[in-house]
């Protein structure tokens, strides 16, 4: 299922946006009883704050303190539909190098922690480049030469989808209602961006799988 085995009791930096993924994915390894270092990253993104919000919420769910590494000067160097207002939130989604620049952080991050497995939430069906099992080998090669140690990088979710996501998170009791799937920066879901489309089509599908 997983890009890379786990052993028990890792120690592990997981990359943490206060969605569904990555929380469930946090969920999960510390059910498993890995110690957990939560990351969450404001590189600019519209939805900075209530994904922090989320992102804080869930890990006193699970007993654990996320740290917020600030690089917000990323977003308005380099924008798109997520961290500029005015591209479109969906057509311009996406932003370049953003998973090679969160695992190069996270492995920085680990450093100072002396952790070197570092997780993030990557699902199967992947829309972008940086989004595939090759891209994940790949980064993990290159950080690894890049602090001169072994780095370990685990996509414990990327054979599912977000149908599967939202199977396990309501098997497992996870509160979906405290997790944040927006990119906009608006109060309440957008339903446009592509996070908001993927999401309802996982949802309704599930509803209609019940009947």
């Amino acid at each position: 299922m997983a890009i890379h085995e786990r052993k028990i009791g890792m120690r592990i930096v997981v990359l943490a946006s206060g969605g569904v993924d990555s929380s469930l994915m946090m969920f999960l390894l510390k059910k498993e009883g890995h110690e957990i270092f939560p990351l969450f990253i404001d590189y600019g993104q519209l939805a900075r704050e209530k994904e922090w919000i989320s992102c804080q919420n869930l890990c006193h769910f699970l007993g654990l303190e996320p740290f917020r590494m600030d690089i917000s000067g990323f977003g308005k160097s380099v924008p798109s539909g997520i961290t500029d207002s005015k591209l479109d939130i969906e057509k311009n989604a996406f932003l370049p190098t953003r998973n090679l620049l969160f695992l190069t952080l996270g492995a920085a991050y680990g450093k100072v922690k002396s952790v070197n497995v570092i997780a993030i939430g990557i699902l199967a069906n992947p829309i972008f480049p940086d989004q595939t099992p090759d891209f994940v080998r790949a980064a993990q090669n290159s950080i690894s030469r890049a602090l001169g140690a072994d780095i370990i990088i685990m996509a414990p979710l990327i054979s599912l989808d977000k149908r599967d996501t939202l199977r396990l998170a309501r098997k497992y009791g996870l509160p979906l209602d405290l997790t944040s799937s927006c990119h906009s920066s608006s109060k309440e879901p957008c339903g446009h961006c592509i996070s908001c489309k993927e999401r309802l089509a996982a949802e309704a599908y599930l509803a209609n799988e019940k009947f």
